[in-house]
C-alpha cells in the first residue's frame, strides 16, 4: 500500500502544483467533509495529528498524499476507520435499523490502487474492497482496529516488521490484531483484489 512520494510531510508544500490524481482528490474531499462535520478548523485538526496546516490543506485539495501512518492518525482524530478515508462511498445503499445493504456498482480501477466501501455498522464493523498493483512493501502501518482480509483474486504478500512474510492466494484469509504493523505487496504484474473487514472503531 503505497503512500506516494508526496507523503513526506510539510516539505511537500513547496513542490505541489496541482492535484495528484482522482484518488487523492477524492480522499481530500472526504477528509474535508469529516473535518467540517466535526466542527474543526484546518489548524485544529493539524494540531491534533501533529501535521502542518499547509500540508493538511494540500491533502484536502488532493495536491499531496498521506502516508499510511498519517492516515491512521487522521482517522483516529476524526473517529472513523482508516479505510473510510481511502474508500469511495457506495452509490446504492439501503440503511435501516441494525442493517446496512450496499448494492454492487461499476468499479473501475485506475492508478495503483482503488478502494470501495462495502457494508458497515455504526459500532465499528467496516468493509472495503480494494484492488492494487504495488509490488513493494513501501510502508508498514498499524491502526486501532482488528483487521480481517480475504483474497478474491491475484497473489498478495502480507509482511510484518519482524521480517515474516505471509503469501496469500485466492480463497486465503488473514487476520491482524489492532496495533500490529503490517504491509502489503502484489506478486506478479496483475495485482490483487481483496475484501477487508475491520472492527473496533466507529463506522461512518
Amino acid at each position: 500500500m503505497k503512500s506516494g512520494p508526496s507523503a513526506a510531510g510539510p516539505s511537500a508544500a513547496g513542490r505541489s502544483t496541482g492535484p495528484l490524481d482522482d484518488e487523492a482528490v477524492a480522499m481530500g474531499g472526504r477528509i474535508r467533509g469529516l473535518r467540517r462535520e466535526r466542527g474543526l478548523t484546518l489548524v485544529q485538526l493539524a494540531g491534533l495529528v501533529e501535521m502542518s496546516q499547509p500540508f493538511l490543506s494540500l491533502v484536502e485539495r488532493g495536491h499531496a498524499r498521506l502516508s499510511l501512518a498519517s492516515m491512521a492518525k487522521l482517522s483516529t482524530a476524526l473517529g472513523v476507520p482508516s479505510g473510510s478515508l481511502l474508500a469511495t462511498p457506495p452509490t446504492a445503499r439501503l440503511t435501516g435499523k441494525g442493517v446496512d445493504v450496499v448494492h454492487a456498482q461499476e468499479r473501475l480501477a485506475t492508478g495503483h490502487r482503488a478502494v470501495w466501501q462495502l457494508a458497515q455498522l455504526p459500532r465499528g464493523l467496516f468493509g472495503i474492497e480494494m484492488v492494487g498493483v504495488e509490488r513493494e512493501f513501501t510502508e508498514f502501518a498499524m491502526h486501532e482496529e482488528d483487521e480481517f482480509l480475504y483474497l478474491l483474486s491475484g497473489t498478495l504478500e502480507v509482511g510484518l516488521v519482524d521480517g515474516t512474510v505471509h503469501p496469500l492466494r485466492p480463497g486465503d484469509s488473514l487476520a491482524v490484531a489492532a496495533g500490529v504493523a503490517h504491509g502489503w505487496r502484489a506478486v506478479g504484474p496483475h495485482g490483487f483484489r481483496v475484501v477487508i473487514v475491520t472492527s473496533g472503531a466507529p463506522s461512518h
